[in-house]
């Protein structure tokens, strides 16, 4: 609250003056004196005096507070500047650590250092050590050879003279190896070379293949129905029963036959270490000549002179061998022909002659390639021993007879028995010769079962034939002649 003192006065200078009431100032003056007279002016003049107290105060106090906020800031700023210098102090300290650090690592990289080479001064001194102990040793052996070194020189000038003595038998001994062995030479080129060739023989597919082609279709009715043709055929290829009918079974014992035929043909002519000109008959049937037997002993006996024996053989007249083995290609084809050829048609007749001298001409080269081995390989055709070691069961099946079963049981010759079979089997009937090489069996042969032609010995019975043949003669034509001449067997010897 402003007191009377700080009320400004009122400017008269320059104003007019008013014109005066006095009852009025009279008034105001007499209210001005209650005013004054009153104890609140009293107590407003206290507070107007507490005030202007409390305001020297509040400067007093500003200024305090001013020099305080200097006092403040001027701490403020030495206090940055400490923490600057602090700052500093760390940075400088961090470094100072870092270094040490790298001075630390360093000294023990050098401390390594100086254990790792501490220790390899160790380890030299002890290989230092060792060696000298070696070059001693080293020493008294070097002393040692000399020694032997020394003995040796005398046993080599001792030798020099042994050597020159030896020399000159050298020379009289090269003399009569030059000499032998142009003797020598003379005698290889009387021999064949032998050779350690491949062992692979496959006739028999080929030949199957052929009589399954040829043999496994119907043959027309006109020859059916010739049944001393069949009788014929059927004393020649015995024990083979030879029904004359289209079953599957005869099919495959045509099969059978031709496969025996031919096989036993093979071998008795052509499977030979080597061919002579037969002096009799008997022997040009069966191949049973003197250098075959001899040749057939040696190879058991005395394999190496067997060799030799048979590279000479080989090497003496291979011309005459060729045209043997052309004869016996066209005897063979000859008698395969007459005794199953004629039972195909004309038209089939010349093409069946020509494949089975083709077949027989492939049989002579691919034997050629067998008779200079080293172990003789050799058929064997002897059906006692019945392992399956040395015999297979013939498959005779071909595409166009694997079909058909009559009440569950197999319309014909069974195609494929087990190999037990093979050893209960009652009897056996060789079709395809087996080959030894040396001591080992090189192929297998094949033979037939008497489970296999039980079917075709059935159907071959006499009372069957003849109801078969009425049957034929009252549906067929009269039956043209043809070649039926009696032939004696060349088959296999076989099991009755």
């Amino acid at each position: 609250m402003a007191s009377a003192a700080d009320t400004p006065e009122v400017a008269t200078t320059d104003m007019a003056t008013p014109k005066v009431n006095i009852p009025e100032v009279v008034n105001f003056l007499s209210l001005l004196s209650t005013l004054v007279a009153d104890p609140s002016t009293t107590w407003v003049k206290e507070v107007l005096k507490e005030n202007e107290d409390m305001k020297a105060a509040v400067k007093q106090k500003e200024a305090e507070s001013n020099g305080f906020v200097q006092a403040i800031t001027k701490v403020s700023n030495d206090f940055n500047i400490e923490v600057e210098k602090s700052k500093q102090a760390i940075a400088q300290s961090n470094e100072a650590k870092t270094k040490a650090g790298e001075l630390v690592t360093e000294i023990e990289d050098a401390k390594k250092t100086i254990a790792d080479r501490d220790q390899k001064l160790q380890e030299d001194a002890t290989t230092i050590t060792n060696l000298q102990g070696n070059v001693e040793t080293l020493d008294k052996e070097v002393k040692a050879r000399d020694e032997i070194i020394k003995k040796q020189e005398e046993q080599q000038a001792n030798n020099g003279a042994r050597i020159k003595e030896l020399e000159g038998s050298l020379e009289t001994t090269q003399s009569e190896l030059d000499v032998k062995t142009s003797q020598l030479r003379e005698l290889r080129d009387l021999s064949c070379e032998v050779v350690e060739g491949t062992k692979d023989f496959v006739i028999y597919g080929y030949a199957k293949g052929l009589a399954v082609l040829y043999f496994g279709e119907d043959l027309p009715e006109e020859i059916l129905a010739n049944t001393a043709l069949f009788d014929e055929i059927r004393r020649l290829v015995r024990p083979i029963p030879f029904p004359n009918s289209n079953s599957a079974a005869a099919k495959k014992a045509r099969i059978a036959a031709f496969l025996a035929s031919l096989g036993s043909r093979l071998a008795d002519l052509i499977f030979l270490p080597y061919y002579i000109e037969p002096d009799d008959e008997e022997a040009e049937q069966h191949g049973l000549d003197a250098i075959t037997v001899l040749l057939s002993n040696l190879s058991h006996n005395d394999p190496k002179r067997e060799l030799h024996l048979r590279s000479v053989l080989l090497a003496i007249s291979p011309d005459e061998q060729k045209k043997i083995a052309c004869e016996r290609v066209e005897m063979i084809t000859n008698e395969v022909f007459e005794l199953l050829g004629i039972l195909l048609s004309a038209d089939l007749q010349p093409k069946f002659e020509q494949d089975v001298r083709k077949l027989c001409q492939l049989a002579v080269q691919s034997w050629n390639t067998l008779r200079p081995l080293k172990e003789k390989v050799e058929p064997f055709t002897q059906t006692e021993e019945d392992s399956e070691k040395y015999w297979l069961p013939a498959e005779l099946d071909s595409g166009s007879q694997t079909k058909k079963q009559v009440n569950g049981k197999p319309n014909g010759l069974v195609s494929k028995p087990s190999l037990h079979s093979l050893k209960s089997a009652n009897k056996v009937i060789l079709v395809w010769p087996g080959f030894s090489y040396g001591s080992e069996v090189l192929k297998q042969g094949f033979m037939l079962l008497d489970s296999q032609v039980k079917s075709a010995e059935d159907e071959s019975q006499p009372l069957k034939r003849e109801r078969r043949a009425m049957q034929r003669a009252a549906t067929s034509s009269p039956v043209h002649g043809r070649r039926s001449v009696a032939r004696k067997s060349k088959m296999f010897p076989r099991s009755d």
